[in-house]
Order: structure tokens, then C-alpha cells, then sequence
């Protein structure tokens, strides 16, 4: 797999951290978010976690896909992409995996 450039703690690399979509189901609160002024129910704590922990020359960037759209120059702009999320949000997550290769992104 194309990879942008090897990976080092010395280096200063991007890192997005992509949250996957929840669909639209009953677990998702989409509709009930409205009423309470939110526009997501769950934070994505264990990716900032892991974020947090990367080295400090790293630039990091969260992408929310449940708040924003996955942008093209979101991926052209990282070399790594750290991803997190459960099973009811595997076909977000399997979209992005796909992109994340096409746009030659290491995944972690």
C-alpha cells in the first residue's frame, strides 16, 4: 500500500481521528438530539483518548462524521487516520476504511 511517508515520532505527521456515522435507528437519539440543542450523543472519548497519547509533534484533527462531513481534503491533508467504532456503525466504517486507501492514508 502507498503510504505518504514512513511513520516516526520525530517527524511532525497528521493525524485525523474519524468517528463513523451512526445510522438512523432508535440507539442513534438523531431525532431526540433536535429537541435538546446537540447534534451528537456520543462524543468520541477512546479516539481523542488515543489521540492524546500520540507524540507531541504530531498536528491531530477530529473528524465527527456524526456532526460533519468526511472531506476529501481531510484525507488528502493526513498521513495517518486513527478510526474507532462499534458494529452497528460498520457501514460508515467500511466507507471510510475505503477511502482512507484510496487516498494512500496509513489506518491505525
Amino acid at each position: 500500500m502507498f503510504t505518504k511517508r514512513p511513520l516516526s515520532k520525530e517527524v511532525a505527521h497528521e493525524c485525523a481521528a474519524i468517528y463513523p456515522e451512526f445510522p438512523d435507528t432508535f440507539w442513534s437519539f438523531k431525532h431526540a438530539l433536535k429537541f435538546l440543542g446537540k447534534r451528537a450523543a456520543q462524543p468520541p472519548l477512546g479516539l481523542m483518548t488515543v489521540a492524546a497519547l500520540l507524540p507531541a509533534t504530531w498536528r491531530k484533527r477530529l473528524v465527527d462524521t456524526n456532526v460533519e462531513r468526511l472531506r476529501d481534503r481531510d484525507l488528502a491533508w493526513a498521513d495517518v487516520v486513527l478510526l474507532s467504532g462499534m458494529h452497528i456503525q460498520r457501514n460508515s466504517l467500511k466507507t471510510i476504511v475505503e477511502r482512507c486507501r484510496r487516498a494512500g492514508c496509513e489506518l491505525l
